[in-house]
């Protein structure tokens, strides 16, 4: 068995006849899947993310490369949409004070 088989038995889908009716729960699947595929052994949490958006937005105005600078936040903004729009509302707030 595939492990997308064995992950959609394991989230309810039991016989092969109602597969096609949980297309919404393979969408799931997938995306959790996509982010498991992305963890990483040290991360940060939307919290201690939110903590540093200031300092990083300053660095990105400043053309300074935040990838090399601020791996872990970058990497979070990368994988979370919350911190992501976050992020881009202070960004804009940033760049217009400049």
């Amino acid at each position: 068995m595939n492990f997308f088989r064995y992950l959609q038995r394991l989230f309810g889908a039991r016989r092969k006849a109602s597969l096609p009716a949980q297309g919404g729960q393979s969408e799931k699947i997938k995306k959790m899947m996509a982010m498991l595929s992305n963890t990483q052994e040290v991360e940060l949490t939307c919290d201690e993310v939110f903590g540093l958006l200031d300092q990083f937005a300053e660095l990105a105005a400043r053309g300074e490369d935040v990838s090399q600078l601020m791996p872990l936040v970058k990497q979070h903004l990368d994988m979370c949409a919350d911190c992501r729009e976050e992020y881009r509302v202070l960004e804009k707030i940033v760049l217009n004070a400049a």
